[in-house]
């Protein structure tokens, strides 16, 4: 996956996911889930700053494995550096949960203002 870029105290940042199996590369429906979670971290930590659940995308549905994280208003009011993310599901049969393996890189860079 590659490293999505983030500026500083942005206050309408999303980013869209498409989550799928390793195996065969087939997306995961999330219309079973009641959650799906992003926790964010500064990486080399272990504190979590905050957590995003996720939408439907407009775009598609979570029966194709898209999602869309919105970043809170005061998300991004932190230090310029590396940060991480970890997306976890949370299944609605059974309350069993899933997280992906992959996580996802982020870089913050300061405004220019």
């Amino acid at each position: 996956m590659s490293t999505m870029l983030l500026v500083k105290g942005d206050t309408r940042t999303q980013i869209k996911t498409t989550i799928t199996r390793a195996y065969d590369g087939s997306a995961v429906d999330l219309t079973g889930t009641t959650s799906v979670v992003m926790r964010f971290r500064k990486t080399y930590t272990k504190a979590i700053l905050f957590t995003i659940t996720a939408t439907e995308a407009a775009s598609g549905d979570f029966a194709k494995g898209e999602a869309i994280f919105t970043f809170a208003s005061d998300n991004l009011n932190i230090d310029a550096g590396d940060y991480e993310g970890e997306i976890e599901l949370t299944y609605s049969s059974d309350g069993a949960t899933e997280t992906v393996f992959e996580v996802i890189s982020f870089i913050v860079r300061d405004e220019f203002a």
